[in-house]
């Protein structure tokens, strides 16, 4: 899988279902590939910033959006999805779904409510009782969900209706599993964040040119990108899309990450990869075996996963090393640490049951001798039939371009037995069958099928033996289909933990080959690195590490680095937020050490590309940016400024950062943890003394003429209040003209808080 491909799988595999009211959102996605539902809990959601459904939007990419709740989320959807203006969205039951369709709305209120619980309560999941009455359904429902949560149910029936429409009834909505995820335990990074960071896209930074390195070559998935299957390479990205905040999980990917990087392991780590390389996605073949519409190729790549499957957990189970405890391979391990697991009794059925090689001429489901004493005894029947009208049609092939190695006899039930041949270029003409005894059926794409009189005879006389046969064998299959459906939610299980483990011995290999090393992960408000470096830039040219140390313990919460010079100061700032996220998403990271406090979210104002803003202003842009930094954060944040202000003049530029960087401090030790970057080098001129606060200024400001005479005249006329105050009213009016979504502002206030400000000049009419 090329990275190209590798970042075009996973979207559009998804559909999302969202549900917002008073402030509170519940979730619920439908993944197509994996055929697992899963439900995400009931969260506290301002409105209209949506930080939670936007990282929803931003992680999953779906290829459809359900949406319902409260009127003021409909009105706010347009601008969450980015529809254009005026789009108008159906609701779910109006018609149907049409093609260039991506989102619906459906109706929010208690009886859509009761109607999804019963929705829910019809669906029939591996592992529910057969035949359950509604009380037994409701009992096992909850164990899976909690059925309390209103918004939730109604997020998860509302999606299970959807399905039904747009899934085709022969193909699904199949669930084998619902999945319950907290949004407690997400990092929340937003999209503009992840493409400066350049986690999926290959965008350099702003002054990359220098170096002449080009940007295609340049992500951090690239980088990572050593998994050994494509199952391996799905769940990178991932793990990639979703960092998590959970210690426990993090610290087992880092445990197994540890194990693997230890040279004595290594033997063992490589054969665990090439096991894992031969592994598949089994969905597929598992969405056909529940249909009753399988070849006996589907089974043989079922019996083929499950073999490397069970082989790679008894190659777990085989390293028993007591500094496993902790790790995805002591999970695998645990599988078939009983004589009589899952794993192997569907093995051993597989084995038992289906004749591959006898089924591989047909390409049919075929059931092995020994099953059903009737079934052998008349396949016995039809064998000697077969090899009749091979002996006594041997004359009647002279005349026909074929190779008798390459002839076989099959029935089908429009034409009874025929012949059936590779269809080579001399059969291609029809011609050919005139001068020779048989009459040509019928051509397919790589096959020719074609009969004499003696196979018409024997259509009359055994013709129904085939027919007897077939149903002896469906009745074995729907048996085997039973079984298999009992066994394959724990298969998909353990392909979960493979998936995961790929990705981690990758990380491992990275870890090696770049001298990353474990980050110690805490509860504390810290950041505090030695040595780090940047992953992506250190792969082109040297790169001088940096020594990082903010923390709550040291007050050193707040950042300033101010110079005018070209000193890195944005590398600097990125490679702060990769080391960071590389720690939350269980990676090793590129340093000589490092304490990693967990955090909540990581917000950014850093370059992005002009067309996200399409029709906005760069400067527009930076405001949106720092609107979200200003209302989202919170203690446990991670804030990245770079350059704020400079979409405008030099003195308002100035005023809107130190305004902003204000506005954080007052939270005191509250306050996220933030690293400005900036070139206004006079800065803690205007920043009063702060405990938390620390400027690191590299050389004294360089006025031009005019702004000397600007800053004189403005000391001299105003006081630094009035600065904040102007600076906070233009942001203000930047932010209520994007986000106010009611009518209680009338324009005319709106133009008299636009005079009021001596901005004028901030480009918020634009």
């Amino acid at each position: 899988m090329t990275d190209a491909e590798l970042n075009d799988s996973a979207h559009a595999s998804k559909i999302l279902s969202l549900c917002w009211s008073s402030g509170t959102l519940a979730a619920s996605y439908y993944d197509i590939d994996q055929l697992e539902l899963y439900a995400i809990l009931q969260a506290t959601e301002p409105r209209p910033q949506y930080p939670l459904a936007r990282n929803l939007i931003r992680q999953y990419t779906p290829l459809f959006y359900l949406l319902s709740g409260s009127k003021h989320f409909h009105d706010d959807i347009p601008e969450l999805l980015d529809l254009p203006e005026g789009t108008v969205l159906q609701r779910l039951g109006t018609g149907k779904i049409e093609t260039h369709e991506h989102a619906r709305t459906c109706e929010f209120s208690s009886r859509a409510i009761k109607n999804s619980m019963t929705k829910i309560l019809s669906m029939n999941l591996p592992g529910m009782p057969t035949q359950a009455s509604e009380s037994e359904r409701r009992i096992f429902l909850a164990s899976v969900l909690p059925v309390e949560q209103e918004l939730l149910i109604h997020a998860v029936g509302s999606l299970l209706k959807l399905l039904e429409q747009i899934i085709p009834a022969d193909d699904g909505p199949l669930v084998t599993r619902i999945n319950v995820l907290t949004p407690d335990t997400q990092l929340i990074i937003d999209e503009l964040t992840y493409q400066s960071l350049q986690i999926f896209n290959s965008r350099l930074h702003p002054s990359g040119f220098k170096q002449k390195v080009e940007s295609s070559s340049c992500s951090l998935i690239k980088l990572f990108n050593r998994c050994s299957s494509n199952i391996g390479k799905l769940e990178l990205r991932t793990i990639m899309q979703q960092p998590v905040r959970d210690l426990a999980e993090l610290e087992l990917r880092l445990n197994t990450v540890q194990w693997s990087v230890a040279g004595r392991n290594s033997r063992s780590a490589e054969e665990m990869r090439n096991v894992i390389g031969n592994l598949t996605k089994v969905q597929p073949v598992y969405r056909k075996i529940a249909k009753q519409s399988t070849k006996n190729s589907d089974w043989k790549s079922l019996k083929k996963n499950v073999y490397y499957l069970y082989m790679l957990c008894k190659l777990c189970l085989a390293v028993g090393e007591p500094e496993l405890r902790g790790t995805v391979i002591n999970i695998l391990a645990e599988f078939v640490s009983e004589e009589e697991n899952a794993l192997k009794q569907l093995l051993f059925t597989l084995d038992e049951v289906v004749d591959l090689d006898r089924g591989t001429q047909n390409n049919k489901f075929t059931v092995k001798r020994g099953i059903d004493r009737e079934l052998d005894r008349i396949r016995t029947s039809f064998d000697e039939t077969r090899g009749l009208l091979m002996e006594t049609s041997r004359v009647d092939f002279e005349n026909l371009p074929v190779d008798m190695s390459d002839v076989y006899v099959t029935f089908l039930p429009s034409y009874g037995y025929v012949f059936s041949s590779s269809r080579c270029e001399e059969l291609r003409d029809p011609a050919v069958f005139e001068q020779s005894a048989m009459n040509l059926v019928f051509q397919s794409e790589g096959s020719v099928y074609f009969q004499n009189d003696m196979c018409k005879e024997l259509n009359t006389e055994f013709g129904n033996l085939l027919v007897t046969m077939n149903d002896r064998e469906n009745t074995v299959l729907m048996k085997l289909v039973s079984f298999v459906d009992q066994a394959i939610p724990h298969v998909l299980a353990i392909f979960k933990h493979v998936g995961k483990l790929d990705v981690l011995l990758a990380f491992a290999s990275v870890a090696v080959s770049q001298e990353f090393t474990r980050p110690t992960l805490t509860d504390q408000k810290i950041l505090q690195i030695k040595q780090g470096r940047h992953p992506l830039v250190e792969q082109f040219k040297t790169y001088h590490p940096n020594d990082t140390d903010f923390s709550a313990a040291n007050e050193r919460i707040v950042n300033v680095f101010a110079s005018r010079e070209s000193t890195g100061k944005t590398l600097y700032l990125k490679e702060i937020a990769l080391i960071a996220y590389l720690a939350h998403i269980g990676s090793f990271v590129p340093a000589q050490s490092a304490t990693i406090g967990l955090l909540d979210s990581i917000y950014s104002r850093l370059d992005f590309p002009e067309s996200i803003f399409s029709g906005k202003s760069s400067f527009m842009g930076e405001l949106y940016q720092m609107s979200n930094i200003l209302m989202n954060t919170t203690s446990k944040s991670l804030v990245l400024i770079d350059e704020f202000g400079k979409g405008t003049t030099y003195t308002e530029g100035k005023a809107l950062l130190i305004s902003s960087v204000e506005h954080l401090l007052q939270k005191g030790s509250q306050a996220p943890i933030v690293t400005v970057a900036t070139q206004f080098t006079d800065i803690e001129r205007f920043l009063g003394e702060n405990r938390y606060l620390r400027i690191y200024a590299t050389q004294p400001e360089s006025f031009s003429e005019d702004d000397t005479k600007s800053s004189r005249n403005l000391e001299a006329s105003r006081s630094r209040q009035d600065t904040f105050t102007n600076a906070i009213q233009t942001m203000t009016l930047a932010l209520v003209k994007k986000y106010v979504a009611d009518e209680s502002i009338d324009p005319v206030t709106l133009v008299m808080l636009y005079k009021s400000t001596p901005i004028t000049q901030a480009g918020i009419s634009r």
